[in-house]
């Protein structure tokens, strides 16, 4: 048999005491997987406990250095999973059993798949001598059953079926290859496998090493840095487009120093705000969401240089004609979602890839320096509240700490907060790949428990809707039981706003059903909660102090905001032309 280094069991309770001296003679299947998920820097499992992933657990919580988080649903495990991933660009984890806590999965899986974010979902199945004869939470017996690893296979890069323990390490392989490609993998392991002993001769040595997928295309690059430099030294206009991939690869440097070289414009599109810094030639958020001031520079360009963005139509809304009169060069790891003529670079490393731009273009002759962009906002409708969406927005970005985490959702809280959030130090996610409400709700409270389990305090802020809210804000029990630094801010008009827009844009003589009669979310909260702060701000002034006071204390805390449901959110589609 390979010889296998052992994981460091956890001693810090009678009961870890006593799983260690169990673990230490007999290591389990499942204690390898959790040694090999931290031998690549995957420190946190997110999950719902069953009979099917119960040995997972067991050996997340007995091995040194993982923590094991119980979550209140399995979607909000898996959203979890993916925030973790979006904010530190290692792999994000859930597992759960076969069944409903496989199926509770699927749209978190789906999410990230769109999105290209890196999670790996550890699925529990039935024990292999009853697949097939109906075992509980069968799912590998199609078509008498749902055929799980077809369903896993649609929303992820590879999808492995473990059948016996000596499987393990291939299967993990090809997950790890898949997860550097920032794709999210799948591995479904039977119950019998994962409680298998790894000392009743099965092969089960190091995970083969991943190739990677760190191209950088030196010949593209050198071509293309020599026609940015012609453009910039003949006094032409260029726009740098930022998205998603830059943002989780952190080139915000990078971006600003090629920005400076170029004399270049930068926008970005909403999932890569954080790369902005107000000033200086920033020119805003593009998109349904985006301020008119980053359309005119794209517009105005001669040359539109797009850096890890795909270009969706999230991203682009409004801006294809513009984009038709520009050269388009896009760097990315996958083409852009746009048709068109657009020069796509594939750059597996990113970062590799503006180094070597920047060392290109650097000492530019004749460039024009980056002028300071005036940030141009939408015209919206006046709130009949006294604290609208983006008095709250800009109130909770004034006291924002360094280097905070904000995740917002979908909906009219997350268009405000896309819009209105003061560009700052600090990082910025919101999932638009599927779109669906609660996952911010959830992938905040995950990244707060996973940077205090790393031992970083930095602040986590969730902004979400009422709606959001409703779907998945029970995970703040889970923060709670963490003590994860986490502030989730609930803008609640009793309402899903967002479609009641669209109610009376489009169906005007037909009664709503998206207002909902008034609810209490912050008594109801500090009643279940013991010792949870929450803030129920009424007016400018008790907003200003919440914040102040929420965003600096340890620990979970809510701030709930009433706010009207007829405001009409910063969503250029339902302004007038004139407006937008």
């Amino acid at each position: 048999m390979t010889a296998i280094a052992h994981p460091p069991q956890k001693s810090s309770s009678p009961r870890a005491q006593s799983a260690s001296a169990q673990s230490t003679a007999q290591p389990t299947v499942a204690e390898y997987i959790v040694g090999q998920l931290l031998s690549k820097s995957m420190t946190t499992m997110f999950g719902v406990h069953g009979a099917n992933v119960e040995d997972l657990y067991d050996a997340a919580v007995r091995v040194e250095g993982m923590t094991a988080v119980v979550a209140k649903h399995e979607f909000a495990a898996g959203a979890m999973a993916d925030g973790t991933a979006r904010i530190t660009g290692r792999p994000g984890v859930v597992m759960t059993t076969s069944g409903g806590g496989a199926m509770n999965v699927v749209p978190a899986i789906a999410e990230a798949y769109d999105s290209r974010s890196p999670v790996l979902a550890l699925i529990g199945t039935a024990p292999s001598p009853l697949v097939g004869r109906g075992a509980f939470q069968d799912m590998l017996s199609p078509p008498d059953t749902i055929d799980v690893a077809g369903l896993f296979s649609a929303i992820t890069g590879s999808c492995s079926v473990v059948t016996h323990p000596d499987e393990i390490p291939a299967a993990l392989a090809t997950a790890f290859a898949t997860l550097g490609r920032g794709l999210p993998a799948a591995v479904l392991i039977p119950k019998d496998v994962q409680s298998a002993s790894v000392t009743d001769g099965h092969q089960l040595g190091p995970v083969a090493a991943s190739t990677g997928s760190g191209v950088i295309p030196l010949a593209h690059l050198r071509a293309v840095a020599d026609d940015l430099r012609a453009v910039a030294g003949s006094g032409g206009r260029i726009t740098i487009w930022v998205g998603d991939e830059a943002s989780v690869a952190g080139a915000g440097e990078q971006i600003a120093a090629l920005a400076d070289a170029l004399g270049a414009a930068v926008v970005a599109a909403p999932g890569g705000r954080d790369i902005l810094r107000a000033g200086n030639g920033f020119a805003g958020v593009t998109g349904v969401m985006g301020h008119p001031s980053a359309h005119r520079a794209i517009a105005g360009s001669d040359t539109c240089l797009v850096i890890g963005c795909r270009m969706t139509m999230t991203d682009r809304a409004g801006l294809d004609d513009a984009l038709a009169r520009v050269r388009v060069i896009h760097l990315g790891a996958e083409p852009p979602r746009m048709p068109g003529r657009v020069e796509h670079i594939g750059c597996g490393d990113l970062r590799g890839c503006l180094d070597e731009l920047i060392r290109r273009v650097d000492g530019t002759d004749g460039v024009t320096p980056r002028a300071s962009t005036e940030l141009v906002a939408l015209q919206v409708p006046a709130s009949a509240f006294d604290l609208d969406m983006r008095s709250v927005i800009e109130e909770i970005g004034h006291w924002l700490p360094p280097d905070t985490a904000v995740f917002a959702d979908a909906g009219n809280a997350g268009a405000a907060a896309i819009h209105h959030l003061p560009f700052r130090h600090g990082r910025f996610v919101v999932a638009l790949g599927m779109g669906g409400m609660g996952h911010a709700m959830a992938a905040g409270i995950g990244n707060a428990i996973r940077s205090s389990a790393d031992g970083d305090m930095s602040r986590t802020v969730v902004i979400a809707g009422d709606g959001s809210f409703f779907m998945h804000g029970m995970e703040i029990h889970t923060a709670v039981e963490h003590d994860a630094p986490v502030t989730v801010v609930v803008l609640n008009n009793d309402a899903h706003g967002m479609c009641i827009t669209r109610e009376h844009l489009f169906f005007p003589d037909t009664p709503s059903v998206n207002r909902f009669r008034p609810t209490d979310i912050a008594a109801g909260l500090d009643a279940m909660f013991d010792g949870l702060t929450v803030a129920h701000p009424t007016d400018r002034s008790s907003l200003r102090a919440a914040a102040q006071d929420l965003l600096s204390r340890p620990g979970p805390n809510c701030l709930v905001v009433d706010v009207d449901p007829d405001e009409v959110p910063p969503f250029a589609p339902f302004l007038p032309k004139g407006m937008s």
